[in-house]
C-alpha cells in the first residue's frame, strides 16, 4: 500500500498544515428530502499497518453540499484523486445521471478512470461496506471490464457518450445471498435515466425492465 501513503508523505515533506483523507470509493444514495453520499476512507496508521477502510456519511440536496457535509466531518482535506468507484443506487439511476457526470468530470481532484456501477435491490453504501479491502470493488470491476463480462464504461467515457445521445449502459452490481458483491448484469440508460436491466454473465442479455 505504498501507492497511499505517498501523497501523505509529500504533503507532510511540503510542509501542508492540514491532513488529508484518501478516499478509495464513493457510495450515492436516495433520501426522502435529497441525497446521501457515504466515502469509504483509507486509514493507515503507519507504513508497517495494512490498509483499512473507514466510512462516513453527509446527506444533502446536490453533490457540492454532500461533499462539504463529509468534508465537515474530517479534520482535514477530503483526497479524491485516489477514489477508484462511485456506486450509485437504482433510485439515483432513475433520476438524469448527467449532472453528476459533468460535475465530477470537471472537478480536477477527481480522476476521469473512476470506475461507475448501479447497486440493484439495496443500499449503495451497504454493498460498499461489504468488502473490507481497501479497493476491492474497483478490482473487481477492473477484471470484469477485461473479462467482457461487465462494460468498460469508466468516467469519462460515460459522460461523453451521456452527451453524445443520452445513452449508456453502466456496470450493475448487488449483494448475494452470502453478502458478497456479484455482478448483475448491466443497467442500460436512456436520456441519462436508469432504463433497465440486462442480466446475463455476458454484455446484452435477457432484458430486465
Amino acid at each position: 500500500m505504498r501507492r497511499l501513503l505517498i501523497p501523505l508523505l509529500l504533503a507532510l515533506l511540503c510542509g501542508c498544515a492540514r491532513e488529508v483523507s484518501p478516499v478509495s470509493a464513493l457510495a450515492l444514495d436516495r433520501t426522502e428530502s435529497g441525497y446521501r453520499m457515504t466515502a469509504e476512507v483509507v486509514r493507515q496508521d503507519s507504513m508497517d499497518d495494512p490498509a483499512a477502510p473507514a466510512y462516513l456519511s453527509a446527506t444533502g440536496r446536490d453533490l457540492p453540499e454532500l461533499i462539504r457535509g463529509i468534508e465537515n466531518l474530517l479534520p482535514g482535506e477530503l483526497y479524491l484523486s485516489h477514489a477508484q468507484v462511485l456506486l450509485i443506487s437504482e433510485e439515483v439511476a432513475q433520476d438524469s445521471i448527467l449532472a453528476l457526470a459533468d460535475y465530477l468530470c470537471r472537478d480536477p481532484d477527481v480522476r476521469l478512470s473512476l470506475r461507475v456501477a448501479v447497486v440493484r435491490d439495496g443500499a449503495a453504501d451497504a454493498l460498499m461496506r461489504a468488502d473490507d479491502e481497501v479497493f476491492a470493488l474497483s478490482e473487481m470491476l477492473d477484471r470484469a471490464a477485461d473479462a467482457g463480462t461487465l462494460p468498460d464504461m469508466p468516467l469519462y467515457r460515460a459522460a461523453e457518450v451521456l452527451h453524445a445521445d443520452g445513452t449508456a449502459i453502466l456496470p450493475a452490481l448487488r449483494l448475494d445471498e452470502f453478502g458478497q458483491t456479484a455482478p448483475a448484469g448491466t443497467a442500460v440508460f436512456a436520456n441519462a435515466r436508469l432504463s433497465c436491466f440486462l442480466d446475463g454473465g455476458e454484455i446484452g442479455g435477457r432484458a430486465y425492465a
